[in-house]
C-alpha cells in the first residue's frame, strides 16, 4: 500500500513557560472486573460489556446466525466496572488531580474510594472530574456504575411526553433521546449491540498549575498561497489561553489524494514541563456555494470543494463504524480500510452521523493518506429534542470534538446531521405536527452552527445531508439543483440503474445498491441458505430486490454461491452507472460519495469492502471509475475523457467493436485526442452497430483508461475458456471468447489483486499482481466470470436449495 507521509519541517514553540509545572499521569487502561446480572467476570478497558461477555463465553458469537437476539438482555441491564490502582505520594503532592474519561458509554456514576466523583451522560463528551479530595497514597479503588441506555432512553421518553422517533432500530425505539451511536440500536446494515462501558481514555492527571487542555491552530493564507500566518493557541484548564504567531513564507502544502503530495509540519509546544507534539498540514480549503439562475428562473446552488486554489471533484464513499464491538475497532482495521479507500483513488470519506466521532487513529490516517473528511455531527435519521438540557449536552460535546479535531488537515466540513430534516416527513407522529418538529430542528441546527463559528471558524457548517442549502427546506432526495443529494430511487424504489442518469446532482453524498456477501464471508455466519443467512439482511425486502434485479440485467443465477457472486457484479454495475454519469457531468456535479465503504459485521449490504476488508468487485471497479484518467461512453454514443490532473493531455483513443462470441474485433477506429485539464472533454463517438459492443481504450499522459458498452443479457454470449499462467505473484489470463467480470479469488489469503472484475478479450492477455503471499494465493486461486454464475436455459426454473425471499 502507498504511504505518502512526508515530514518537511519542525517548529518548536515555547509558550509562556512560567504558567505550568510538570504534569503526571496514571493510565487506568488494562485489566478490570465487571459485575452484573448475578455474574462477575474479567474485563479489558478500553472495552465494553459485550466484549467481556464474549471473552468469558457467557454469550455466543453475536455475528453467527440470529445470535444477535440472544444478547439483547445485556443492554437492558445495569453493570459495574471496577479495579484497584496505586497512587504514588509525589502524584498526590501535586495541587490538582482529575479523572479524564473519553468515549465513556454512556450513563455512568464514577466512584473513587466510595465517593461519587462525577456522572456521565454523553459518549461524545470528554469528562474531567476533580478527584483530588478522594485519592490517597497507596491503593485506591475506582468503580463505574453504568445504567442501561435503553432504560434511560425509555425514561426520557416518558418524562418528555412527546415522541422523537428514529428509523431503523427494531427494538430500541427511543435511541434519539440518548447521546451515543444511533446505530448501536441496530440499522438496516447492522445488529443491535448497545455498547456499555469505558470505551476510551480512562486516566488520572495531576498538576501544580493550569494544564494544557487543547492545542489548536488557525491558518490564514494570502491569495497565491505564498504566505501563511499560523496562529497557535493553547487552551488551559483554568479557562485562559496562550497564543503565538508564525509567519511562513512559501510553505509546503498538504494535498488530497491524487492532487499532490502531503507535507506536514511537526508543531512542538512546551509550556514549562508540559510538552505537546502535533502534526499539522497546511492547506487552504474552501466550500463553494455559488448561486445561479437557470433560463426558467429557477435558482440553483452549487456545492464544491476548492483546495489550495484548485477545484477538485470529490471521489469517495460513506464510512460507518468499522465494527459493532468496541475492542475490534483496532488501529490495524482502520488502516486496512482507509488504505483500501485511498488505493481506489478516493479523496473523500464521509463520516456518517449515525456512528461516532472516530478514534484519533482514524483522522491521523486520513491526514496521511489525503482522504478529506466530510464530517457529520452525530445525529441521524431521527427527530431530536431541542429542550435546553439536551442542546447543552450536544453543545458540550461539540466544544470538545471541534477543538480536538480541528487541526486535522483532512477534515473538510462539518455537517449538522444525516437526514434529520427529511425525517420530519417519515413518521406519522411528526407529520401531524411538522411546524413544531421543524422548529426543533432549526434550534439544534442554529446551536451547532454557533459552536462551529466559536470553536472552528475557518470551516463551513452545512446544516444537514441532504440539504438544498442553509435556510432551504427543499427535498434533497429529488431536487438535484441545490446542495447535496441522497439519491435512493434505484435501490429503495426498485428503479432501473438508468434512472441515475435522469438526475444531475450538484453533489451526491449518498446512493447505493446492495450485494450479498461473498461465499467466504457468508460462511462466517451461516451454513448456507436458510434462516441464519436471511437474518443478515437488515433492509426489509433487500434479498428479494437483489434477486429480482438479476433478471433485469443478467438472468438467473445457477446456484446459491453463484447468486452471491452475481450480486456483487450487479452492485458494481449499478454504482459504475451512477458515478460515470455524474462524474462526466463536471463541473455541474462536483462529488460522488457512494453508500457505503465498509461493514460493521458480516451482512448483505451496500459496502464495497466486506467485513474483514476483502474487496468486492465494486471496489475494484471504483479504482477504475475513480481513476485520475477515465473514459466514458454516454447513452447518446458520445465518448468523453475525464481528467483530474491540472495538465492538458494528448493521446490516442481506440474504439473496437466486438461480437459477444467473437475471437477478434469486427473493426476498429483510432483517433488522436487532446484532453483539457481538471474536467471533461468530448473526444469521439461510438455508434451502435448491430449486436456488437464497443471497447474503448484511451492512452494519454502516460496513463491508460478502458471501458466497454457490453450489455450482459445477451443470448449470443459465449461461455469462455479462461487460461491462467502463474509466475510468482503474477497471474496472466487469456481467453478464447469475450469474458466479462473476470474474477480472481484466493479464499482465506490476505491481499488484493492489481485488477479484478474486468473484461478479458481474445488475443489480449492480462497480467495481474497479487499483493500478498504468492504461494498461498496460487494454492487457493479460483477464477470465474459472469458466464460461470448464470443458469443455462436448461437450468431455468426454481433454484434447488434457494433461500426464501424475506
Amino acid at each position: 500500500m502507498k504511504n505518502n507521509l512526508l515530514l518537511s519541517c519542525l517548529f518548536c514553540l515555547s509558550l509562556h513557560a512560567s504558567l505550568c509545572a510538570d504534569t503526571a499521569e496514571i493510565d487506568l487502561a488494562g485489566e478490570w472486573s465487571l459485575s452484573g446480572c448475578g455474574r462477575t467476570l474479567a474485563a479489558k478497558i478500553p472495552g465494553g460489556v459485550h466484549d467481556a461477555l464474549l471473552e468469558a463465553g457467557i454469550i455466543d458469537d453475536i455475528y453467527w446466525g440470529a445470535n444477535e437476539t440472544n444478547q439483547l438482555w445485556a443492554a437492558r441491564s445495569d453493570w459495574k466496572f471496577w479495579r484497584r490502582f496505586t497512587v504514588p505520594e509525589d502524584f498526590l503532592a501535586k495541587k490538582d488531580a482529575i479523572l479524564r474519561l473519553e468515549d465513556c458509554d454512556a450513563f455512568c456514576t464514577v466512584r473513587i474510594n466510595g465517593h461519587v466523583a462525577g456522572e456521565t451522560t454523553d459518549r461524545f463528551q470528554r469528562y474531567d472530574f476533580d478527584v483530588k479530595p478522594y485519592l490517597k497514597a497507596g491503593e485506591n479503588t475506582i468503580e463505574g456504575f453504568f445504567r442501561s441506555p435503553v432504560a434511560v432512553a425509555d425514561e426520557r421518553r416518558r418524562r418528555i411526553g412527546r415522541p422523537y422517533p428514529i428509523s431503523n432500530p427494531i427494538w430500541a425505539k427511543n435511541q434519539a433521546l440518548v447521546r451515543k451511536n444511533a446505530c448501536h440500536a441496530g440499522w438496516d446494515w447492522g445488529p443491535e449491540v448497545e455498547s456499555i462501558g469505558f470505551c476510551g481514555t480512562v486516566k488520572l492527571i495531576a498538576s501544580d498549575r493550569p494544564r494544557i487542555d487543547y492545542i489548536h491552530t488557525l491558518q490564514d493564507f494570502n491569495g497565491d498561497l505564498s504566505h501563511c500566518t499560523l496562529r497557535v493557541i493553547a487552551d488551559l484548564s483554568d479557562g485562559s489561553s496562550v497564543t503565538n504567531r508564525l509567519e511562513l513564507e512559501n510553505p509546503p502544502l498538504w494535498w488530497p489524494n491524487g492532487a499532490g503530495e502531503r507535507k506536514f509540519f511537526m508543531l512542538e509546544t512546551d509550556i514549562a514541563g508540559e510538552h505537546v507534539k502535533k502534526r499539522i498540514g497546511l492547506r487552504k480549503l474552501e466550500v463553494l456555494n455559488e448561486r445561479t439562475k437557470r433560463a426558467d428562473g429557477k435558482e440553483e446552488l452549487s456545492l464544491a470543494f476548492r483546495v489550495n486554489n484548485r477545484r477538485l471533484f470529490m471521489k469517495g464513499a460513506n464510512w460507518i463504524p468499522c465494527d459493532a464491538l468496541e475492542r475490534r475497532q483496532t488501529p490495524e482495521k482502520y488502516r486496512d480500510l482507509l488504505e483500501s479507500a485511498a488505493e481506489a483513488n478516493m479523496n473523500m470519506i464521509r463520516v456518517w452521523g449515525g456512528g461516532q466521532y472516530e478514534k484519533d487513529v482514524f483522522y491521523d490516517i486520513c491526514d496521511e493518506l489525503g482522504l478529506l473528511v466530510w464530517h457529520d455531527m452525530m445525529c441521524s435519521c431521527a427527530v431530536y429534542p431541542a429542550e435546553e438540557w439536551f442542546l447543552d449536552e450536544i453543545r458540550r460535546e461539540l466544544s470538545h470534538q471541534l477543538r480536538r479535531l480541528k487541526d486535522h488537515a483532512s477534515i473538510a466540513m462539518w455537517c449538522g446531521d444525516n437526514e434529520c430534516l427529511g425525517a420530519i416527513n417519515w413518521f406519522d407522529e411528526t407529520k401531524e405536527n411538522k411546524d413544531f418538529y421543524r422548529e426543533e430542528w432549526v434550534k439544534r441546527s442554529k446551536m451547532q452552527a454557533e459552536a462551529v463559528a466559536k470553536h472552528d471558524p475557518a470551516r463551513t457548517y452545512w446544516p444537514s445531508s441532504p440539504c438544498c442549502g442553509p435556510g432551504d427546506f427543499g427535498d434533497g432526495w429529488k431536487d438535484d439543483s441545490k446542495g447535496d443529494m441522497h439519491q435512493w430511487d434505484v435501490w429503495h424504489d426498485n428503479k432501473p440503474f438508468e434512472k441515475y442518469r435522469e438526475y444531475r446532482p450538484r453533489f451526491c453524498s449518498e446512493f447505493g445498491f446492495q450485494s450479498f456477501p461473498s461465499p467466504e464471508v457468508a460462511k462466517t455466519f451461516s451454513d448456507g441458505p436458510g434462516d441464519d443467512f436471511e437474518w443478515h439482511q437488515k433492509n426489509i425486502g433487500g434479498n428479494k430486490r437483489i434477486r429480482e434485479t438479476f433478471l433485469r440485467y443478467f438472468g438467473q443465477a445457477k446456484d446459491f454461491e453463484s447468486e452471491l457472486l452475481l450480486s456483487q457484479f450487479q452492485q458494481g454495475l449499478a454504482i459504475k452507472t451512477a458515478v460515470e454519469a455524474w462524474r462526466s457531468g463536471m463541473p455541474r456535479t462536483m462529488g460522488t460519495l457512494y453508500w457505503q465503504l465498509n461493514d460493521i459485521w458480516p451482512v448483505a449490504s451496500w459496502s464495497s469492502l466486506e467485513y474483514g476488508g476483502k474487496w468486492k468487485p465494486l471496489h475494484y471497479m471504483a479504482r477504475r471509475f475513480y481513476a485520475p484518467l477515465a473514459v466514458v461512453l454516454k447513452p447518446d454514443g458520445s465518448i468523453v475523457a475525464v481528467n483530474d490532473s491540472p495538465d492538458r493531455l494528448t493521446g490516442e483513443l481506440t474504439v473496437e467493436y466486438w461480437a459477444y462470441d467473437g475471437v477478434r474485433p469486427a473493426f476498429s477506429e483510432r483517433t488522436r485526442v487532446t484532453i483539457e485539464p481538471d474536467g471533461v472533454t468530448a473526444i469521439g463517438r461510438a455508434e451502435k452497430r448491430g449486436n456488437l459492443f464497443a471497447v474503448l481504450t484511451l492512452h494519454a499522459g502516460g496513463g491508460v483508461a478502458r471501458n466497454d458498452s457490453a450489455v450482459y443479457r445477451q443470448t449470443a454470449m459465449a461461455e469462455p475458456c479462461i487460461v491462467a499462467m502463474m509466475n510468482g505473484g503474477e497471474v496472466t489470463l487469456s481467453t478464447d471468447r469475450p469474458a466479462f467480470f473476470v474474477w480472481l479469488n484466493a479464499e482465506g489469503v490476505k491481499g488484493e489483486f492489481s485488477d479484478n472484475a474486468f473484461t478479458l478479450l481474445p488475443g489480449r492477455p492480462v497480467t495481474v499482481e497479487f499483493g500478498g503471499d504468492a504461494e498461498a494465493m496460487e494454492k487457493s486461486l479460483r477464477i470465474a466470470s459472469l458466464a460461470d454464475t448464470l443458469a443455462r436455459p436448461e437450468q431455468s426454473g426454481p433454484r434447488p436449495g434457494a433461500a426464501a425471499n424475506p
